[in-house]
């Protein structure tokens, strides 16, 4: 049995709007590799008030412009990541309708943490330029909100 090789993509953080959900960071599938997010942890990191936050992970087919993020091992024995990853979007990637498969709405106060089923996995095609967007939208909270999110190859 091969064991999968995990990786975290942290330090993402943007400024949270009311119209249309914002990328705080993504993980982008390769032909040779289906990325799985198994773990996405949220929270707000501007001064707290009493407002909803809505976090989500969803599938893209076109990665949008980012900062690259490296992807740290969570074994430090493990080879670099294949999937590429980026965060706080600056062109959103192209959403696929319909395939918000994880959504969190939370309040600004508490900070999160979705952790699959075993199994469960929320996982990418292996085509190139796809990948699952990790997302925060609110209607009264412009401050910055931020993720961590873990996956496996």
């Amino acid at each position: 049995m091969t064991l999968s090789k995990k990786y975290a993509v942290s330090d993402a953080q943007i400024a949270a709007v009311a119209a249309t959900a914002k990328t705080m960071a993504i993980v982008t599938a390769t032909a040779a590799i289906r990325p799985a997010v198994y773990d996405y942890i949220v929270g707000a990191s501007g001064t707290p008030a009493d407002n909803v936050m809505t976090y989500a992970l969803q599938r893209f087919t076109v990665a949008g412009t980012t900062t690259a993020k490296t992807p740290n091992p969570m074994d430090s024995a493990d080879a670099a990541a294949v999937a590429v990853c980026g965060v706080d979007a600056s062109i959103e990637p192209t959403k696929t309708a319909a395939t918000t498969n994880v959504v969190i709405p939370a309040n600004q106060r508490a900070s999160f943490r979705w952790v699959s089923a075993p199994d469960g996995e929320f996982r990418a095609p292996a085509t190139a330029a796809n990948g699952i967007a990790a997302t925060v939208l609110s209607a009264a909270y412009t401050g910055v909100a931020a993720c961590t999110v873990h996956f496996m190859e």
